[in-house]
């Protein structure tokens, strides 16, 4: 016994302390998480590139890559239980790219969301929720990532109303990263994955989210009243807007809404300053096309700030001539540039616009450049 017990002693002394006591994390998603077209590699996608970024940091932990190609969230609802069953401190969310292709509706990928955290969290582990990343504008589904979009809103108000932690790549590829398309995708037939590059890019976005007191993302959307793209919307409708901000917080100070590209008196509601939620109702009412715009920074050192429009709508009632392009009630010299910029491109090109293809044929030629002649200099509000 004393023979057996000296050889299990110098067994586990040969073993790095670091690789006993490592906590175990689960990165669990699709394609996208498992690392589907990185580059030829024993560890592919964000979670092993995401391991190495952490120790330098001094977290030490072992990241599981629980990626399955091809997975909705209904289907990562069955496989959850399997993945956690030995256990885990975190547990890393990233999934819904598969349901945007089905349009399975964002309220239903939400709710499945929340029943994957939820089992996770039943097995002792600390669910945090990712957004997922926007698809190639010439993607056959959402090139507009109009429900991507909506997806992230509704991932990041998940994960605000039940206080979990936020990793937000929407946020970072969309809005943030020059030319992201061109340099982080596959490309080519994949509308979808990233390339080597987007994995490590993808890998430090989540690193900066998990490591404390580092804070690189402005205030992000919420939900939105009344909704971007709404049609027929009462012209006293109260505007809201919800901001998150799952670093410093939101400086409220600095933080206002502007409707129609002017700043409005609106009110502020909100528990505290990881959520704060802009009110605006009218004094007259609105007409037309309605743009809702939010400037916002963070209590971040140094501040990360936030200034664009989060939402188009238009007033019951209105009606637009073809050719007014930027919807302004007057078809002019603004609108004949807008097309002029997109001339000659299919959809499938990234200059291509559904509002400026006016007659929906999917090629911007000169039968919309007829159709906005036709109407040159006219005004409809």
């Amino acid at each position: 016994m004393k023979r057996a017990a000296l050889g299990l002693a110098l067994l586990l002394a040969a073993v790095p302390a670091a690789a006993q006591t490592l906590p175990r994390w689960i990165a669990f998603g699709d394609s996208i998480t498992q690392g589907f077209g990185d580059a030829p590699s024993t560890d592919p996608g964000y979670p092993g590139r995401l391991e190495a970024l952490l120790a330098q940091r001094n977290i030490n932990v072992d990241i599981v890559n629980a990626g399955f190609g091809g997975e909705t969230t209904a289907e990562g609802m069955v496989r959850v239980n399997t993945v956690t069953a030995q256990g885990g401190r975190i547990f890393l969310l990233m999934e819904g790219t598969n349901d945007i292709n089905a349009k399975v509706s964002t309220e239903t990928i939400s709710f499945n969301l929340n029943q994957i955290a939820l089992r996770a969290e039943g097995r002792g582990m600390e669910a945090v929720l990712a957004t997922v990343i926007p698809r190639l504008p010439s993607a056959n589904t959402d090139g507009g990532n109009r429900a991507a979009g909506a997806l992230a809103a509704a991932v990041r108000t998940l994960a605000g109303s039940t206080n979990r932690r936020l990793v937000d790549p929407f946020e970072v590829l969309f809005y943030q990263t020059t030319n992201p398309f061109d340099t982080y995708y596959l490309g080519g037939t994949d509308k979808l994955h990233p390339n080597a590059a987007g994995y490590t890019l993808l890998s430090q976005i989540f690193a900066d989210a998990l490591t404390p007191n580092v804070d690189k993302v402005p205030p992000v959307l919420g939900a939105v009243v009344p909704d971007d793209g709404g049609a027929n919307v009462p012209a006293t409708s109260t505007i809201r807007v919800s901001l998150y901000d799952f670093g410093a917080g939101i400086d409220r100070m600095q933080t206002r809404l502007i409707v129609n590209g002017q700043p409005v008196q609106s009110t502020f509601e909100g528990p505290d300053n990881r959520r704060v939620d802009l009110v605006y109702l009218p004094s007259t009412p609105l007409r037309g096309q309605v743009t809702v715009g939010i400037s916002a920074r963070d209590l971040a050192t140094p501040p990360n700030a936030v200034e664009r429009n989060v939402s188009q709508f238009i007033i019951a009632g209105t009606v637009f001539l073809a050719g007014d392009v930027d919807r302004n009630g007057r078809v002019d010299g603004a609108d004949l540039i807008a097309l002029a910029l997109r001339f000659g491109a299919p959809r499938s090109s990234t200059r291509y616009s559904a509002d400026i293809d006016l007659n929906h044929d999917n090629v911007i030629d000169g039968l919309d450049l007829a159709l906005l002649a036709s109407n040159f200099g006219k005004s409809s509000f």
